[in-house]
């Protein structure tokens, strides 16, 4: 017994923060490079970080295998547990920030790599000025898994969310045709979005449905930025957000009017950290900047 309680005592003084928190991201990640990421750290400091906590702790709480870190049954336990004191920290952080009337910390904010880009051309130095004590992370991906305790902001089209989410509508983005300013020859190509994961079919099968009235598909692409730049260098046409297309001088709208297509975009946040201060001023923030960064001055 006495060995056991001299035990905790060394564990409660050479646990470190910062190891759990490459605890918790090898967990949400599913392997050490792409923990190493999130956190922004080399892949051999957070190796290193969560060696030392198993030595802190005394166990293993992964194992290592080619498909990736499976957790091993001491890491389930000690998973939820960290968790707590993530958000604990979470709390502190908001706490403290309230008494000096300000909002502090990291948010994450998740999303499609064009969204994320339009977000800090348009919106985002403005938002950082009013806040100097918030960090924003920005992180371009396809729509995953939102995880527990994790201060993040998903920004997604048609992804449906996960049953521990909440779904906050931002607005109706607008897609219309466009093709490179005089390319008449590249008329009857097409430009097409491809999902690899096949889960938001929406946007593709509507370009699909304009393709079959004439032209070819010559090119995909799994990100707007891609297509758009497919479409100025004159390889065909391609159903565009207007957002993006109209303030590009190289290219029109093949046919005026209402846009073509609308996507709903919306915010992906877990439950147990919608109140946290940080996320509720990024939310609003998100909300107010909707119509400048996502909606095209000409849209009907």
């Amino acid at each position: 017994m006495h060995h056991y309680h001299a035990k905790m005592r060394d564990c409660e003084d050479e646990m470190d923060w910062d190891n759990l928190k490459v605890l918790l991201a090898i967990s949400r990640e599913g392997s050490l490079k792409k923990a190493a990421r999130r956190l922004g750290m080399d892949q051999s400091t957070a190796g290193r970080k969560l060696s030392a906590l198993e030595a802190t702790l005394g166990t293993i709480l992964f194992v290592r295998s080619k498909a990736g870190f499976v957790l091993t049954e001491a890491g389930e336990l000690a998973i939820p547990l960290a968790a707590e004191i993530e958000a604990a920290c979470n709390v502190l952080i908001d706490t403290v920030a309230s008494t000096e009337n300000e909002v502090m910390g990291t948010v994450r904010l998740v999303g499609n790599p064009w969204t994320l880009k339009v977000l800090a051309n348009a919106a985002m130095a403005d938002f950082l000025a009013l806040n100097p004590r918030l960090d924003i992370r920005m992180v371009a991906t396809a729509p995953g898994r939102q995880t527990r305790g994790d201060a993040t902001l998903s920004l997604w089209f048609e992804a449906e969310p996960r049953e521990e989410e909440f779904s906050i509508e931002l607005g109706q983005v607008p897609y219309a045709v466009y093709i490179r300013r005089g390319a008449e020859n590249a008329h009857n190509s097409w430009v097409r979005f491809y999902d690899e994961d096949a889960d938001r079919p929406r946007i593709a099968l509507a370009t699909k449905k304009l393709e079959a009235e004439d032209g070819q598909l010559r090119l995909t692409a799994t990100d707007a930025d891609v297509l758009l730049a497919a479409v100025r260098s004159g390889v065909g046409k391609g159903l565009l957000p207007m957002c993006l297309a109209e303030r590009d001088v190289d290219l029109v709208r093949v046919t005026p009017g209402r846009p073509e297509f609308f996507r709903t975009l919306r915010i992906h946040v877990s439950p147990d950290i919608i109140q946290t201060q940080r996320l509720l001023v990024t939310i609003d923030w998100l909300r107010a900047v909707f119509a400048d960064v996502f909606l095209p001055s000409t849209t009907p």
